[in-house]
């Protein structure tokens, strides 16, 4: 049942807040359901709302899409794009936690993700980066045809919609026929650029980085501004709700449930018992997997529903939720499953393994030239007018990102007999727990690493640049691998889930951010930075480098990550440790599929939205030999 959807979107219109289509409980206190749906889609992130828009263009289906947390108010804290990194919309997030990182410094990390409809899109840094052509053709080699950078691009230009000013710039120069216009997303640059953002493109290229024309050419080496996803005509944050959601919700056949959790998905296995061990397969178990529907919950206490699919089942929590779900609905590794009283279904050993992300240190240089306005300047009287100037002109300082240039740098600092060796030397540290199939999946993944850093249009690590003087540094390719595990059989256990992404477990990877703090003391020297008066932050000025033993330490204190999981679910061959086909159905299923940043192989070299987007778009534009309802 779909409640005032006529008034809600009259204060859409009048308002720009949605209240949004939501499937609430009744005055007995009852949700009322439709008893089936053709499609089911778990989670409204990135993935789950380019699906839940596009199989919902068909007017004879209908979808469901429930997500655990809830419509976003639009508040400032939200929607202005100068708010990043100054005010935390904390209310919107999974505040998770680590393990403690054994390879760091025994300490665990603060882990969030977007908790809300539109995902971590509704929290992020808006940066929109692609990563390498050759990034995705690694996709391709690790044994997915049709997943190459060709095969993509068609996919990143329909999510698009980018606009820049008219007229020739150096730092705005996007390559003919690599941007889309007409898409959903609306990517761009900045109108305000703080003045040290020059200083730094300026320092960079003193030390012979390259200005790259387009960051998002398939060729990523180089520095320039970065676009981000923000709306050109009232310059505020571009997110998959704004983008695949608002415009849709007049549509009859597409409901949204907020604010419930699925607590398992349903099979169709007789009496939807599961099966303790399918190494040996009994003649009863069906060799594909058909799954029926969702059971889900408010919460821990509250009645639980189920809820039928007749067609498909499209799983999009995130890279840490997807593979918990998976796991306590019985897919996933049989040992695992069993130790949590969980009956198998389908023995999947990749589910919650291969868990990459980027490693990275965040570094402050104060910059303690005189009369510096940074964001750390909008306090006070200033903040008001800052804030009048954006609300009249949605010009200044509020239009712009926290990151408003990056670089993207290679090894070729570093003999390549060097690199051999030291991404060679610690592949013993993988997670115990993976068999032979992850293991050659892996070693796969290495080959595929090795060449791309070796490759003089693909990056080793980022240096992203704030206003304030932060220099961070991230790894791009990392070798280290982690895992998700389900903490028990129930979902509302799982806050948070088993949650270890084994930082710097390879060496190799915290060897990257090493280097990279040695970089920015050659860089803050450069006469555009020194300009700035930048003061290194403690144990990190130029004396403290010489010492890489201490060094090394005070790298494994401050590595964190970029909130870029992914891999968990990973597209790959079965033999390989893969979760999930070609066509991003589960192995052993029939209607099960993943669309989220799970199933990305091989993380690419850059902000990993862009590739979420075109991931959904790809998967929901299957022709009629690939259809959803195969």
């Amino acid at each position: 049942m779909k409640l005032f959807r006529p008034v809600l979107l009259g204060v859409y219109v009048l308002l720009s807040v949605v209240l949004g289509i939501q499937l609430v409980p009744d005055t007995a206190g009852e949700l009322t359901l439709r008893p089936s749906y053709d499609y089911i889609i778990i989670g409204a992130g990135i993935g789950g709302l380019v699906v839940a828009n596009r199989l919902s263009e068909d007017a004879s289906v209908s979808v469901l899409l429930v997500e655990a947390g809830e419509l976003d108010d639009r508040a400032e804290d939200v929607t202005v794009p100068g708010n990043v990194g100054q005010e935390n919309p904390s209310r919107y997030e999974w505040t998770m936690t680590t393990t403690p990182q054994e390879f760091l410094d025994n300490q665990t990390r603060s882990f969030a993700q977007g908790r809300a409809v539109g995902g971590s899109t509704i929290m992020n840094g808006l940066c929109w980066t692609r990563g390498s052509a050759a990034d995705y053709d690694a996709w391709r080699n690790l044994g997915n045809p049709g997943w190459g950078w060709t095969d993509l691009l068609p996919y990143f230009l329909k999510v698009l919609g980018f606009v820049c000013d008219r007229g020739y710039s150096p730092h705005k120069n996007p390559t003919r026929g690599k941007h889309g216009k007409a898409g959903p997303v609306e990517v761009g640059f900045p109108r305000y650029v703080y003045n040290q953002t020059y200083n730094f493109l300026n320092g960079i290229q003193a030390l012979g980085i390259p200005l790259n024309d387009d960051l998002n050419s398939g060729h990523t080496r180089g520095v320039n501004l970065v676009p981000s996803s923000v709306k050109a005509e009232n310059q505020s944050r571009a997110d998959a709700r704004t983008a695949y959601l608002d415009p849709v919700l007049s549509r009859p056949n597409l409901e949204v449930l907020t604010r419930h959790t699925v607590t398992r998905i349903l099979n169709g296995v007789v009496g939807n018992k599961t099966f303790q061990n399918l190494t040996r397969r009994s003649r009863s178990v069906p060799r594909r997997i058909t799954v029926t529907g969702i059971e889900l919950a408010a919460n821990s206490t509250a009645p639980r529903y189920k809820v039928s699919c007749r067609k498909e089942i499209i799983l999009a929590a995130g890279a840490i939720l997807s593979p918990v779900l998976l796991q306590i609905s019985g897919f996933g590794p049989a040992e695992y499953l069993r130790s949590i009283d969980v009956d198998v279904l389908v023995h999947l050993p990749g589910v919650g393994s291969n868990l990459q992300d980027h490693a990275m240190l965040q570094p402050v240089y104060k910059y303690t030239a005189p009369n510096m306005f940074t964001a750390l300047s909008i306090v006070g009287d200033t903040k008001e007018a800052v804030k009048t100037e954006y609300f009249a002109n949605r010009t200044g300082p509020w239009t712009a990102t926290m990151v408003n240039a990056v670089a993207f740098l290679g090894l070729d600092q570093i003999s390549s007999q060097l690199v051999h060796v030291d991404m060679n030397a610690t592949a013993q540290h993988l997670p115990p727990t993976y068999d032979a199939t992850l293991r050659a999946g892996y070693t796969a993944q290495r080959a595929e690493i090795r060449t791309l850093l070796s490759r003089r249009d693909a990056s080793a690590y980022e240096l992203m640049v704030t206003s304030w003087g932060q220099l961070a540094v991230s790894v791009m390719h990392t070798l280290s691998r982690g895992t998700v595990h389900a903490r028990s059989s129930s979902i509302f256990d799982n806050e948070p889930p088993i949650l270890d992404p084994r930082l710097c477990s390879h060496a190799f990877d915290c060897e990257i951010l090493r280097m990279g703090l040695e970089f920015n003391n050659r860089f803050i020297a450069t006469d555009s930075m020194a300009a700035l008066l930048p003061v290194p932050p403690r144990g990190l000025t130029g004396e403290d480098l010489a010492n890489r033993t201490a060094l090394m330490e005070i790298v494994k204190s401050m590595t964190s990550t970029e909130f870029h999981p992914s891999g968990t679910a990973a597209m790959m061959p079965l033999r390989a440790g893969g979760v999930v086909d070609t066509g991003l159905r589960v192995y052993g299923t029939r209607n099960l599929r993943v669309v989220d940043a799970s199933v990305i192989p091989l993380i690419p070299g850059g902000h990993i939205q862009s590739a979420i987007y075109a991931i959904a778009e790809k998967v929901s534009s299957w022709t009629p030999s690939l259809p959803f309802h195969e």
